[in-house]
Protein backbone atom coordinates (compact mmCIF):
# COMPACT_ATOMS: atom_id res chain seq x y z
CA UNK A 1 0.00 0.00 0.00
CA UNK A 2 1.03 3.56 -0.54
CA UNK A 3 2.25 5.51 2.45
CA UNK A 4 2.54 9.26 2.21
CA UNK A 5 0.91 11.96 0.15
CA UNK A 6 -0.45 11.89 -3.35
CA UNK A 7 -1.87 15.05 -4.81
CA UNK A 8 -3.50 15.51 -8.15
CA UNK A 9 -4.97 18.66 -9.59
CA UNK A 10 -7.45 18.46 -12.40
CA UNK A 11 -8.12 21.62 -14.40
CA UNK A 12 -11.09 22.11 -16.65
CA UNK A 13 -11.87 24.41 -19.57
CA UNK A 14 -10.88 27.96 -20.30
CA UNK A 15 -9.74 30.77 -18.09
CA UNK A 16 -11.76 29.53 -15.14
CA UNK A 17 -10.05 26.41 -13.83
CA UNK A 18 -12.23 24.20 -11.68
CA UNK A 19 -9.74 22.03 -9.86
CA UNK A 20 -10.32 19.17 -7.51
CA UNK A 21 -7.26 18.37 -5.51
CA UNK A 22 -7.14 14.95 -3.86
CA UNK A 23 -4.53 14.49 -1.17
CA UNK A 24 -4.19 10.90 -0.01
CA UNK A 25 -2.66 9.77 3.27
CA UNK A 26 -2.51 6.40 4.96
CA UNK A 27 -2.81 6.18 8.75
CA UNK A 28 -2.53 2.65 10.17
CA UNK A 29 -4.34 1.08 7.23
CA UNK A 30 -6.96 3.83 7.00
CA UNK A 31 -6.87 5.86 3.80
CA UNK A 32 -7.73 9.53 4.16
CA UNK A 33 -8.70 11.45 1.03
CA UNK A 34 -8.75 15.19 1.65
CA UNK A 35 -10.60 16.96 -1.16
CA UNK A 36 -10.24 20.60 -2.10
CA UNK A 37 -12.30 22.38 -4.75
CA UNK A 38 -15.40 21.36 -6.67
CA UNK A 39 -16.80 17.84 -6.91
CA UNK A 40 -18.66 18.04 -10.21
CA UNK A 41 -19.43 16.19 -13.43
CA UNK A 42 -16.37 15.35 -15.51
CA UNK A 43 -12.77 14.79 -14.63
CA UNK A 44 -13.28 15.82 -11.01
CA UNK A 45 -15.84 13.15 -10.08
CA UNK A 46 -14.15 10.60 -12.36
CA UNK A 47 -10.79 11.26 -10.69
CA UNK A 48 -12.26 10.65 -7.26
CA UNK A 49 -13.96 7.45 -8.40
CA UNK A 50 -10.68 6.20 -9.86
CA UNK A 51 -8.78 7.00 -6.68
CA UNK A 52 -11.23 5.00 -4.56
CA UNK A 53 -11.31 2.13 -7.06
CA UNK A 54 -7.49 1.97 -6.94
CA UNK A 55 -7.57 1.83 -3.13
CA UNK A 56 -10.18 -0.93 -3.16
CA UNK A 57 -8.35 -2.99 -5.78
CA UNK A 58 -5.22 -2.71 -3.64
CA UNK A 59 -7.02 -4.03 -0.58
CA UNK A 60 -7.75 -0.70 1.12
CA UNK A 61 -11.21 -0.95 2.63
CA UNK A 62 -11.10 1.71 5.35
CA UNK A 63 -11.60 5.08 3.70
CA UNK A 64 -12.26 8.56 5.08
CA UNK A 65 -13.25 11.32 2.66
CA UNK A 66 -12.60 14.75 4.19
CA UNK A 67 -14.94 17.24 2.53
CA UNK A 68 -13.93 20.28 4.57
CA UNK A 69 -12.55 22.20 1.58
CA UNK A 70 -15.11 21.15 -1.01
CA UNK A 71 -16.91 24.31 -2.02
CA UNK A 72 -19.42 22.91 -4.52
CA UNK A 73 -20.98 19.53 -5.32
CA UNK A 74 -23.37 18.82 -8.19
CA UNK A 75 -25.53 15.75 -8.80
CA UNK A 76 -22.63 13.92 -10.47
CA UNK A 77 -20.51 14.58 -7.39
CA UNK A 78 -23.26 13.16 -5.18
CA UNK A 79 -23.45 10.20 -7.55
CA UNK A 80 -19.70 9.64 -7.17
CA UNK A 81 -20.05 9.61 -3.37
CA UNK A 82 -22.90 7.09 -3.59
CA UNK A 83 -20.96 4.86 -5.97
CA UNK A 84 -17.86 4.98 -3.74
CA UNK A 85 -19.98 4.05 -0.72
CA UNK A 86 -21.60 1.15 -2.59
CA UNK A 87 -18.31 -0.25 -3.92
CA UNK A 88 -16.59 0.04 -0.55
CA UNK A 89 -19.46 -1.77 1.19
CA UNK A 90 -19.40 -4.48 -1.50
CA UNK A 91 -15.75 -5.15 -0.59
CA UNK A 92 -16.68 -5.43 3.10
CA UNK A 93 -15.20 -2.02 3.88
CA UNK A 94 -16.30 1.28 5.33
CA UNK A 95 -16.34 4.73 3.81
CA UNK A 96 -16.80 7.66 6.19
CA UNK A 97 -17.50 11.23 5.10
CA UNK A 98 -15.98 13.81 7.42
CA UNK A 99 -16.20 17.57 7.77
CA UNK A 100 -19.48 17.99 5.91
CA UNK A 101 -20.12 21.69 5.45
CA UNK A 102 -23.66 22.99 6.03
CA UNK A 103 -24.41 23.31 2.30
CA UNK A 104 -23.28 19.79 1.44
CA UNK A 105 -25.06 18.36 4.47
CA UNK A 106 -28.25 20.16 3.42
CA UNK A 107 -27.92 18.90 -0.17
CA UNK A 108 -27.60 15.32 1.11
CA UNK A 109 -30.62 15.83 3.36
CA UNK A 110 -32.75 17.27 0.54
CA UNK A 111 -31.80 14.36 -1.72
CA UNK A 112 -32.56 11.98 1.18
CA UNK A 113 -29.05 10.58 0.96
CA UNK A 114 -27.57 11.62 4.29
CA UNK A 115 -28.85 8.50 6.05
CA UNK A 116 -26.97 6.11 3.74
CA UNK A 117 -23.58 7.58 4.63
CA UNK A 118 -21.55 7.16 7.76
CA UNK A 119 -20.44 10.67 8.73
CA UNK A 120 -18.08 12.18 11.25
CA UNK A 121 -17.71 15.79 12.36
CA UNK A 122 -13.91 15.70 11.97
CA UNK A 123 -11.27 13.72 10.13
CA UNK A 124 -9.60 12.77 13.42
CA UNK A 125 -12.87 11.42 14.82
CA UNK A 126 -13.47 9.42 11.62
CA UNK A 127 -10.01 7.84 11.82
CA UNK A 128 -10.42 7.08 15.53
CA UNK A 129 -13.81 5.52 14.79
CA UNK A 130 -12.20 2.70 12.84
Amino acid sequence: MMDGLVSSRILVWGRHPVPLEITQREINGIYVLALKGRLVLGQESNGLRSTVEDLLSGGGTKIVVNLDQVNYVDSAGLGALIEMHRKTAAKGGRLVLSNLGPNLKRALEIARLLSIFETSPTEAAAVTGF
